[in-house]
């Protein structure tokens, strides 16, 4: 018995030493890039919008597949009055497991930013880098955000780099029609 519980615990053991250290690396709390995304906000507010069957519809025609999103949780940042822009804190799958990051889009309906919040892939973390993520902004959905062809790829992070443009389309999508704002035309993205 004693004996079992040894290599019970020899095992368990080396388990854990064989996880990668830092497994998930958290970038910014959603507190925090709402922060940096809005740093001349008075106020944000949290709007939550359920989606109808049609407003779906719309948004799969748009994104050129069915998103899975049946609720958007809008955050509407402020100056006074003014609308300063609109945020949503979504997820993508990397490559087996999901990471976090919010885009910020103009009251235009362009991305203003994108900001990693989590990421807890060995490989693929380079999205993070500022230069990289620079890339996105001033894009609207009518155009491609697609790697290769207005997107840039990163050498080690392909499947990030399409995972996240994959979330920004969604994000500008989401923002639109929660915002009411009209259809976009132009390529729809996959």
């Amino acid at each position: 018995m004693r004996g079992m519980l040894r290599v019970a615990l020899l095992l368990a053991a080396a388990c854990f030493a064989a996880l990668p250290a830092g497994a998930v690396q958290v970038y910014h709390s959603d507190a925090e890039a709402l922060a940096l995304a809005f740093p001349d906000a008075t106020r944000i507010e949290q709007r939550v919008v359920s989606l109808t069957e049609a407003e779906q519809a719309r948004v799969a025609a748009e994104l050129g597949y069915a998103a899975r999103d049946r609720t958007v949780v809008l955050h509407e940042a402020f100056q006074g009055d003014a609308l300063l822009g609109h945020a949503l804190v979504l997820e993508e799958i990397a490559k087996t497991l999901p990471f976090r990051f919010l885009v910020a889009i103009t009251p235009e309906g362009k991305v203003d930013q994108v900001l990693l919040l989590t990421y807890r892939e060995p490989r693929g973390y380079e999205i993070e880098r500022e230069a990289f993520r620079a890339q996105y902004q001033g894009k609207a959905l009518v155009d491609p955000i697609r790697r290769g062809e207005d997107i840039r790829n990163l050498t080690g992070a392909t499947i990030s780099v399409d995972s996240l443009s994959r979330g920004v389309r969604r994000a500008l999508a989401l923002c639109g029609v929660a915002i009411g704002a009209p259809p976009a035309t132009a390529n729809t993205g996959g």
